[in-house]
């Protein structure tokens, strides 16, 4: 059964942007050759939250695919592999149920007078 799945990728911010396009394109092919992908988001070059490998900026892309369960542990095999991403994270999309509340009004309460 295929799931969707999203995995955001930090590529090491000190490449040159031919280079970050040319590692990015490799995971986009990848992905899709290997699932059923959907897109892409990039997040662009940002500050890391703490310093990695001695690296402080990172570029962050987000991709969006459809897959088998195993996925993950064939993404973490290429990418720990791979020294020029510094983290990625992969994590099942679970979309939540479409839920419609009915707003009910509360009835009146009919207070008890004593006499």
């Amino acid at each position: 059964m295929k799931r969707k799945y999203e995995t955001v990728v930090i590529f090491d911010g000190s490449l040159s942007d031919d280079a970050i396009e040319k590692e990015h394109l490799k995971v986009e092919e990848y992905l899709t050759k290997s699932t059923d992908f959907e897109k892409t988001d990039v997040w662009g070059k940002k500050n890391l939250a703490y310093e990695i490998g001695k690296k402080k900026t990172g570029n962050y892309y987000l991709y969006f695919y459809e897959a088998e369960g195993n996925i993950s542990d064939q993404l973490n095999k290429r990418f720990k592999l791979n020294r020029k991403i510094l983290r990625h994270m992969t994590v099942l999309h679970e979309e939540l149920p479409d839920i419609k509340e009915k707003v009910v009004e509360p009835e009146p309460v009919e207070e008890e007078v004593e006499e």
